[in-house]
């Protein structure tokens, strides 16, 4: 057997770690293949790509693609976005796989924010954050963990979910609802409704104040530029307000597969027909690249 390495301090870790910007791991295996040896170490990483990549971590990443996974009983899910550079490595196996071992861990862990995420264990024994630099190096792109969601359903509430085409637009969304095939419809075509028509809010009164007063200060303002006297600027505020309403609450957007009903309508019918209500109670949509 040849000679052992010798074991290697967490400060000459941390010191390769300061000079090259490389990950925990990373640096602690090119120092063991290195005995030690700062210098060597560095060009080891090098070699690597591991200095490369982390200068890419610095360049924009807007593509990428969007992860829905719920437990087994529906009772919990996840919603996560994984950006890149380029729709090429969106769409390669790679980064495919590490969106997908990555929304398993979180659904899993459920940490509270991506910080605390990417400081946990990853798949190969380092953290989250070491893990993504990795791959980065390994397919030449930057790649940001940028956001997730997880959601807990409930009592007598369960989850659901719709991917777009080309996973770059996911809902994830809890619904209360006898768990029949006609109900289970329902709550899905809603979620298909989530994605095409952007809803900030189920209902009215899930909107925050500070929301609806912004958008009744730009209204106020517009109508009095637009020289409309004071005594009438108020209604035009109101009316202004419906159409936002009408364009933003979920329940009060037209359905889009009956441009006839509003969404509210539509559960309401489909209630009355299974007996039981059917309700929406919160959702999450991702956009990739979205602001």
């Amino acid at each position: 057997m040849g000679e052992e390495k010798k074991k290697i301090p967490a400060s000459l870790v941390k010191e390769l770690r300061d000079r090259t910007g490389a990950g925990f791991m990373d640096a602690k295996k090119a120092l063991v293949e290195a005995d030690g040896d700062l210098e060597k170490a560095a060009e080891i990483l090098r070699k690597m790509g591991v200095i490369k990549a982390e200068k890419k971590l610095s360049r924009e990443a807007k593509e990428g693609k969007v992860k829905v996974l719920l437990s087994e009983d529906r009772k919990r899910g996840v919603i996560v976005e994984l950006n890149c550079e380029t729709d090429f490595v969106a769409r390669t196996d790679e980064f495919t796989k590490l969106l997908e071992e990555a929304a398993e861990a979180i659904l899993k862990s459920k940490p509270s924010s991506v910080e605390e995420f990417l400081k946990s264990q990853a798949p190969d024994g380092g953290t989250w954050e070491d893990y993504i630099k990795s791959h980065i190096a390994k397919i030449g792109e930057n790649i940001k963990l940028r956001r997730f969601e997880v959601l807990e359903a409930s009592e007598g509430a369960f989850l659901d979910y719709y991917i777009h085409a080309g996973d770059m637009l996911g809902v994830l969304l809890e619904a209360k609802a006898p768990q029949t095939e006609k109900a289970l419809e329902a709550v899905h075509n809603v979620a298909l409704q989530i994605a095409a028509m952007d809803p900030i809010a189920v209902r009215r009164e899930d909107i925050p104040e500070e929301v609806l007063q912004k958008e009744r200060e730009i209204y106020r303002e517009q109508a009095l530029k637009s020289g409309k006297p004071e005594h009438i600027v108020e209604r035009i505020v109101e009316g202004k307000m419906k159409v936002f309403y009408e364009e933003r609450v979920l329940l009060e957007q037209v359905y889009v597969k009956d441009q006839n009903i509003t969404v509210g309508e539509y559960l309401k019918r489909v209630s009355e027909e299974l007996g039981e209500p059917v309700e929406i109670v919160r959702f999450v949509r991702f956009k990739v690249g979205e602001a």
